[in-house]
This record gives structure tokens, C-alpha cells and sequence, in this order.
């Protein structure tokens, strides 16, 4: 039972909130009456918290229940992080060079409703988190219990059961904190209060190379060669590579006017191939069993030229073909400008199987593929109602020697997934869909695997899958990658193992559309990652 004075404070403070015509919300009263509950268990103190909490509820009822008065706590919220704290934020965001947030794994539909529920009384009635997320400083950290962040490639960690109001508020809490402070901290930065932190993460980031570089430094011959070795290789080459493509028992570097090779598991790369007519970009390369060279190139026409040309920052190029010898000299050059305009735009994925049939895949074409023979007689285009692969989507021969190709429902929402290619019908022969986990966003590289009939690489990780199985498995997520996923060279060795080609800083030449970025070699690092399942 309350006593007269208990029960006449409650009355009062209630009246008062009442002719103010405040509304008490739910959400609140439940917290509210949830607190009371447990508080007056606690017996010794009941009388004094009791008369506190309803003071504090008869205050929020007349100061924080309007919209307008709730954006004033979140904003008071907001304004409470000291300086470190943004700076904390602003640089992490600096850091995560892919742009974008990553998770364990998706949220359950039933997160995702209560999601949007918290988030509205979140900003509208100040519903708070009692508490924070973890931040990890690597993904082995996480234990699999409440939410964690991995702040190198903002990543979160989620339990596997489903998570309490409590976590989802954490989450909330820390991206409502995370905005703020980007906003806060640019608005200083415009304004000259402080510093870009860009220099200085391009540091850290250029130490951490050194350092893993440092510890992998020795190695042994023979272990280059095994699919199982890892590798961490600064470059000590001299191109400003664009491009790389894997050979039969080399790497090839592309670059303006040039093409390298540098062996596997060297540090650095030699001349292979510089004798073009006009200036070009080698945009795709690939090279056959046979060790034949193939070359998709753009070469630079003249401004007032009459003849079909694609567009590239504002210049204009011709789409070639070039086939190459192991020894690189020429032995063909095949014309393409006949079909630029059903190209619709440059030659952007390509292989060539053993019967010397070449497919390639262009930009902005309705078509999936198209063929040629090996003497570059056109075949026909590869074509489906049903399926459609992206302009950047993987294109590889499997342990089957078949030529694949990856595929997505049209217009439907149907799965990913990988066909097989019937040059002769001009149709996909045997369709595996839906067999990437769900939430993938493409997959690129499509290549045999060391112990498996697959290996991927897609902008959620790598990924390996056998004929027969239900789903392909990542075997190396994105946020465990050892350089940012985004604005690296890739490519799959003949041994499964995905190569990667990362540089920390960049020069630019020229301004508007004629502008180039090139890759700094001396600031460019390889990763040799196995595509194993362990």
C-alpha cells in the first residue's frame, strides 16, 4: 500500500502533466511501470526510488513526450560525445576503404520488423540503449555472444539466436552516433577547425602492409608453388598497372601503352608486350591452354575519325582484338569494328576454350555472350529469356573444361547462379541456379579450385562449390580480406588461389573527362589467398 504522502506526490505531479495535455506514451508508461515493478522488490530503498522514478516520469511526461521535444534528447544525446569520440567514428568511416557496412550474417525478418519499430521510438520518445556494442580489433575477437563492430571493415557480428531489443538499440544507437559525427566532424573540416584524417590512415594502412609484409618476407621456392601457401608480396616493379589476368604459370600487368609479366610469387614484373599501333588500354587478357595471348584492346582514335568507336573519360577508342604468342609477337589481329554497335560498349570479360572458340562479354548488351572462331569469324551471340548475367559478371571454364558463365533471373527473383555455354546452339546448357548464399550481391571470377570443382571471387568473398551441392560456401569473407575488397586487381591462379593486387596511394593526370588515375607501384602490394576449404 502507498502512504498519503507517496500517493498524494503522484496525483499532483500526474494533474500536472494533464493540464499541460500530455500524452504518456506506451512504450514509455511499459518502461515505467516495468522499473516500478522490479524496484519495488528492493525493499529497503523502495519509499526513496519510488518517489524518484515517478518525479522522473511526471518531468519526461511534461519536457520529452512531443516529437519536437524528443529530437531535443536525441540531439542532446548526440551532443554529449566529446571530441575523441567523433574523432573515433570519423576515422573508422576514413578506414573502411569498401564504403559500405558488412554483417556476419542478414537479419531475420523478425529483426527487421522489430528494427523499424525501435528505431521509431528511438527518435520519436528517446528509447535508449543501457548499454553499447563491442568494438573488436580483429574477427577472431567476436565470441558469438550480444553485437560486436570490426571497425577495419565495418563489419558487425551478430549472435546466432535472435537478437534481443536491447542489441538492436546498440546497433541503432551506434549508426544514429556514427552519422552525426561524420556530419559534425566534416562540418569542421570545411570550416578549417581540423585536419583531414586521410593522411594518416593511408599511414597506418601503409604500416600494416609493411608489417605483414616483414613477417612473410622469407620464403621457400617450392612453397610458391603450393595452393595452400599464402603470400604477402610488396611490389618492387616499375608499372602503373591497371589490370592484371592470371597466365598458365605467370601473372600478367596491364597498363597504358604496356603489358608485364611477372612470375608467381615474385615482387616484381618485366616487359612483355609494348608494340601498339596508337595509344591503348589493354581492358581484358587471357591466355589459352595452348599459351596463345589474347588482348581485348581500346585504341585511341582521332577526334574527327568516321568509323564506330566506344567512349572512355572522354575519348574515343576503337574495340581490337589482338592474339599474341607465349613469346609475345603477333599473330593476329582481329577486327571487331563491325560489331561495335552490336557490342554496345567495351569488351569487359573474355576466354577462349580449347577448340579456340573465343567468348566475350561487352558492356550495355542485351546479349550474355558472344562467339567467335578461332580465326575471328563471328558464330552467333549466346542469348536466354530466362537468365542474364551482369556486364561484370564471372566468366571461366570449370574442371570440365565446359566455358560458365554467371547467370540471375531476369526480371524475376530467382537466385544467382552459373550456366554452362553451348556455342553451337547459341543457348545455356546446363543451369545451376541459386546456388550463391542469399543477400550475393555478384559473383566475378568463375575458375576450377584446388579441392573443389569451383572457386569464385564476388564482392561479398570467395567462395568455393562443387557439382551437385546445394549452396557454395565462403571461405574467405570480404571483411577478413587482407586489403579493401573495393579498387583492388583480382585474379585466379590455375591452382584455385585468388591473387590480389592492392595499392595505398594514387596519382592522377589531366582534368574533367580526360582525367587518369593511376596506381603508385612502389605503394602496390600482392596477396596470394587459397581458395581451400579448411
Amino acid at each position: 500500500m502507498k502512504d498519503r504522502a507517496e500517493q498524494s506526490l503522484e496525483q499532483k505531479l500526474f494533474e500536472m502533466a494533464e493540464r499541460e495535455e500530455m500524452i504518456l506514451p506506451d512504450t514509455l508508461q511499459d518502461r515505467m511501470d516495468d522499473i516500478l515493478v522490479r524496484l519495488t522488490k528492493r525493499r529497503k530503498y523502495r519509499m526513496t526510488w519510488r518517489k524518484s522514478v515517478v518525479l522522473a516520469a511526471a518531468l519526461t511526461a511534461m519536457l520529452s513526450i512531443t516529437v519536437t521535444a524528443a529530437v531535443s534528447v536525441l540531439q542532446q544525446r548526440m551532443e554529449a560525445m566529446n571530441e575523441k569520440e567523433m574523432e573515433e567514428y570519423f576515422v573508422q568511416i576514413y578506414r573502411n576503404a569498401i564504403g559500405v557496412d558488412n554483417y556476419n550474417r542478414p537479419y531475420t525478418e523478425s529483426e527487421k520488423e522489430r528494427m523499424e519499430q525501435l528505431r521509431k521510438s528511438y527518435e520519436e520518445t528517446g528509447l535508449f540503449p543501457k548499454g553499447a556494442l563491442t568494438m573488436i580489433s580483429e574477427p577472431e575477437a567476436y565470441r558469438g555472444k550480444g553485437v560486436a563492430f570490426y571497425g577495419d571493415t565495418a563489419t558487425f557480428f551478430f549472435p546466432e539466436k535472435e537478437m534481443s531489443d536491447e542489441e538492436l538499440l546498440q546497433i541503432i544507437d551506434f549508426m544514429q552516433k556514427r552519422d552525426y559525427s561524420l556530419q559534425a566532424m566534416n562540418e569542421k573540416l570545411a570550416a578549417g577547425e581540423i585536419e583531414s584524417p586521410t593522411e594518416t590512415v593511408k599511414k597506418e594502412l601503409e604500416e600494416e602492409m609493411e608489417k605483414a609484409a616483414t613477417e612473410e618476407a622469407v620464403l621457400q621456392s617450392e612453397a610458391i608453388w603450393d595452393p595452400a601457401q599464402e603470400l604477402t608480396i610488396p611490389y618492387k616493379g616499375t608499372l602503373e598497372a591497371r589490370y592484371m589476368a592470371a597466365g598458365q604459370n605467370c601473372i600478367f600487368l596491364t597498363g597504358w601503352n604496356a603489358v608485364h609479366k611477372m612470375e608467381i610469387g615474385s615482387d616484381n614484373s618485366e616487359l612483355f608486350f609494348d608494340d601498339f599501333d596508337a595509344e591503348t588500354d589493354v581492358s581484358v587478357l587471357y591466355q589459352a591452354k595452348n599459351g596463345d595471348i589474347y588482348m581485348a584492346l581500346l585504341e585511341r582514335v582521332p577526334d574527327d575519325a568516321d568509323m564506330a568507336v566506344a567512349t572512355m573519360a572522354g575519348e574515343r577508342y576503337q574495340i581490337r582484338l589482338w592474339v599474341l604468342s607465349e613469346e609475345g609477337t603477333v599473330k593476329k589481329k582481329i577486327d571487331l569494328s563491325p560489331y561495335q554497335e552490336k557490342f554496345g560498349g567495351r569488351i569487359s570479360r573474355m576466354v577462349v576454350d580449347d577448340r579456340g572458340y573465343i567468348y566475350i562479354r561487352t558492356l550495355f548488351s542485351n546479349c550474355l555472350l558472344f562467339v567467335f572462331d578461332e580465326d575471328g569469324n563471328y558464330v552467333k551471340a549466346i542469348t536466354s529469356d530466362t537468365w542474364q548475367s551482369h556486364p561484370a559478371g564471372g566468366l571461366g571454364i570449370g574442371r570440365d573444361g565446359k566455358v560458365y558463365t554467371q547467370i540471375e533471373g531476369r526480371g524475376t527473383d530467382s537466385g544467382m547462379g552459373i550456366a554452362s555455354v553451348n556455342p553451337e546452339s547459341g543457348c545455356l546448357e546446363d543451369v545451376y541456379e541459386n546456388i550463391m548464399p542469399e543477400g550475393t550481391i555478384m559473383i566475378d571470377i568463375i575458375a576450377p579450385g584446388s579441392d573443389t570443382d569451383f572457386v569464385f571471387w564476388g564482392y561479398d568473398g570467395i567462395f568455393t562449390w562443387n557439382l551437385g551441392e546445394e549452396s557454395a560456401v565462403n571461405v574467405l569473407p570480404a571483411y577478413e580480406a587482407p586489403c579493401p575488397w573495393e579498387g583492388c586487381m583480382y585474379c585466379a591462379l590455375p591452382d584455385g588461389r585468388i591473387v590480389f593486387g592492392y595499392s595505398t596511394d594514387y596519382r592522377t593526370e589531366g582534368e574533367g573527362d580526360n582525367r587518369r588515375t593511376y596506381r603508385v607501384p612502389e605503394k602496390t602490394c600482392f596477396y596470394y589467398k587459397a581458395g581451400l576449404r579448411r
